[in-house]
Order: C-alpha cells, then sequence, then structure tokens
C-alpha cells in the first residue's frame, strides 16, 4: 500500500494511505505577498543547482551562514493550491524545490536568485529541498522566461528527473478510478496514471498523481481518456513511489480514447456491464455482459491462452476449436487479449448459442452480443461459461 508523499499536494500512482490535512483553510487562501524585488541583498558564494544536488547527495543537510546565492527558472507556483509555500526552480536540467516559511509572489516563468544565508540544503523523503527560506529572500530578475518539459517515458523515471518539469505521453489514468475526482474534500488524492506503448498494449503503472484537497481543481472528476500530462515529477522514499505535480488543469490534455475502458452498467438485461464490467466483475454469477464479437480462441475446454497464436481474430475462422467460444471487446477493433471477455459457447445450451459461432457465421464478426451466464475465468483468461440467454445484433 502506498503511504502519504509529501507534504504539498500533487499527483500520482492503487491502495494508497490517503493524509489529512493540519492546516487550516483560512491560511490557503491565495493573499500571495508582493514579489521581492531586493537587489540590496548581497550575492556572496555562488551556486549552481547542480552543485547543490551534489552537496546534497555527499554531505547532508547543510545549513547556509555565509551570503550565497542560487540562480534559477520557477517551474511551479502556488497559485492553483495545488502547492503550499513551495515552489520549485530549474537551471537547464537540473531542479529543486524551495520550500518556504510563508507563502510567496513567485509565478512561473519568474527568473529568480535564491539569497540563501540563513536557509537550510535538505530533502524531504527523497526529494531535495531548500528549506526554511524567507520569500522576501527570492529576488525576482525578469518573467515570462518559462522552461519547456521535457517529455519522458515511464522508463526514464528515475533521480535524474526528480523536481523537473516533465510531460508524459500516452498516458491515463486507471478506468476504476475515473469516477472520483482529483482530491476528496479531506484529503490528498492519488491516483496511478499507466503508460501505453504505440501499439496498444502497457507499460507499467508510472507515477502517482498526488493532488491536495486545496487545488483549484480537486473536485473536478479525473478525464475519462488517454492522453498527456505536464507537472512536476518528485519521490517519496519511504514507498519508493515517484509522485507527480500538476501545476494547472490546462496542462491535463487527456480526451482521447483510453485504452483501458471504463466500467459500465450493474450487470442486468436492461443495463450490462460492458466488457471491463465483466472482467472487473470476474466470480459472478448470471450476469449481463455486452460488447463487439473481435474473435474466437483457437484451442479446446481445458486450454490455456498463452500467446496470440491461440486466437483468431479473423477475417478466417478455419480451426474446430473456433465453435467453442467467442471473444468480446469494448472496441471492435481490440487485439489485446487482457482487455477481453472470453465466452464459452456450450452445445447443450436451450438457445442455441452455439449456433452464433464464428467458424459456422464468420459474418458475426464485430457484431454487438449482449449475453448472460456466469462471470469467471475460461482458458485462462476472463471469461463466461454457462452461457444461455443472448441477444445478437
Amino acid at each position: 500500500m502506498l503511504t502519504s508523499i509529501k507534504k504539498y499536494g500533487i499527483l500520482v500512482l492503487i491502495a494508497m494511505v490517503a493524509l489529512t490535512s493540519c492546516m487550516n483553510k483560512n491560511a490557503r487562501k491565495n493573499n500571495y505577498p508582493k514579489p521581492s524585488t531586493d537587489f540590496t541583498l548581497p550575492v556572496g558564494k555562488v551556486y549552481t543547482i547542480d552543485t547543490l544536488l551534489y552537496m546534497k547527495d555527499h554531505e547532508g543537510t547543510h545549513k547556509f551562514t555565509q551570503d550565497a546565492s542560487v540562480y534559477g527558472i520557477v517551474t511551479a507556483d502556488e497559485t492553483t493550491g495545488n502547492l503550499y509555500k513551495a515552489s520549485f526552480i530549474q537551471d537547464g536540467d537540473k531542479a529543486i524545490e524551495l520550500y518556504m516559511k510563508s507563502t510567496s509572489g513567485l509565478r512561473i516563468g519568474d527568473s529568480v536568485r535564491v539569497y540563501l544565508k540563513g536557509a537550510t540544503l535538505s530533502e524531504y523523503s527523497g526529494t531535495p529541498q531548500i528549506q526554511d527560506l524567507d520569500p522576501n529572500n527570492v529576488t525576482i530578475l525578469a518573467n515570462n522566461k518559462f522552461i519547456a518539459p521535457d517529455t519522458i517515458t515511464g522508463s526514464m523515471v528515475g533521480t535524474d528527473y526528480i523536481c523537473r518539469l516533465v510531460t508524459f505521453e500516452n498516458v491515463e489514468f486507471r478506468a476504476a478510478d475515473r469516477n472520483n475526482t482529483y482530491a476528496p474534500t479531506d484529503a490528498y488524492g492519488q491516483y496511478y496514471l499507466t503508460q501505453y506503448y504505440d501499439d496498444g498494449t502497457s507499460k507499467d503503472s508510472i507515477v502517482v498523481v498526488r493532488t491536495s484537497n486545496y487545488a483549484s481543481f480537486a473536485s473536478h472528476k479525473l478525464p475519462q481518456g488517454n492522453g498527456m500530462i505536464t507537472g512536476i515529477l518528485t519521490y517519496y522514499s519511504v514507498g519508493d513511489v515517484y509522485q507527480f505535480t500538476i501545476r494547472a488543469l490546462s496542462e491535463v490534455k487527456m480526451d482521447g480514447e483510453p485504452h483501458e475502458m471504463s466500467v459500465y452498467g450493474t450487470g442486468t438485461e436492461d443495463d450490462p456491464y460492458n466488457i471491463a464490467g465483466g472482467i472487473a466483475h470476474q466470480f459472478e454469477e448470471a450476469q449481463w455482459i455486452k460488447g463487439f464479437i473481435v474473435g474466437s480462441a483457437n484451442l479446446p475446454m481445458g486450454g490455456q491462452i498463452t500467446s496470440d497464436s491461440d486466437i483468431s481474430w479473423g477475417p478466417t475462422f478455419d480451426n474446430d476449436y473456433n465453435i467453442l467460444s467467442i471473444i468480446l471487446a469494448d472496441k471492435p477493433t481490440e487485439r489485446d487479449i487482457n482487455r477481453c471477455v472470453v465466452v464459452y459457447l456450450p452445445a447443450n445450451a436451450a438457445s442455441g448459442i452455439r449456433g452464433i459461432n464464428l467458424k459456422d457465421h464468420p459474418e458475426n464478426l464485430h457484431k454487438t452480443l449482449k449475453v448472460k451466464g456466469d462471470l469467471m475465468t475460461f482458458l485462462g483468461k476472463s471469461g463466461m461459461r454457462n452461457t444461455n440467454e443472448y441477444t445478437l445484433n
């Protein structure tokens, strides 16, 4: 089970412990102070973000007692309420969090000098921070110096990208989570993202999107589709979890057709489960499902589907075993057996359901079938047995 990840709000990856907030909502109003333009602060020794990260990794916590500065571009701010007393700065491919004593007037795109005297270089559960920072010690040098996000894949997620602005493409939230809001009213929201290959097969879940219940978009429902998302990547060492912080809802562009279909229906004749529902409700008896006929298995009773060669997706169905089953999916072009239900066609059913098999009637391919039976594993995959009643369109 995932544990809570960060004291600031943000994104990502299923069973998780929801944090309750210890802060009064009145303290979270966006009454930001005027941005600092104090150019009289001494510069002192100049560090790069890269040097600070090296110091943290090799020397541990460091309290700055002398005049010193670091420069960077603000990549995330507090304006949406998803961060509190925190911002992120980046210089090239190196980034760090600024965790401040109070709210600041920083905005994304601000070029800043951070006066370090009195602050502490440390980390929070694996995420590097400059802590105990007075917002008045962050001087804005210029505005609108925006940094473009790096587009990365799940396999690239690692320490090199902690605190950096990144984009994930071809991702979606899990179907079981999509009816939830980004965050409940009294806790952080935490939901996995799944990334897909171009051929539609899924990669592992990559990050957890973690969102503060104070975020301006907390009450919005998670997007239903597939697409891209931009934000800040962080890390929580206790659960060895990478998290994702959304900067603004406009950077969540997930309106394409999802690979994992959402669950619909109640399993009745008038309101059958879709195929995603049939998969989610395996081991329930006497349920109705509805989907597109996309193929048939080339295996006898007792067989196990282990590869694509065990399936006929069409257009021909000349295997003798094609009379024993049909495969249903939520879209007629589906070719991932793990998103399908394998339906057994018993020879002795009163309805004569075996007569719709694809060996004898290949014209039934891509027709819709509503069918009743027991949702249970068949041929090693999500399935339906004891089928009888059906409607074919």
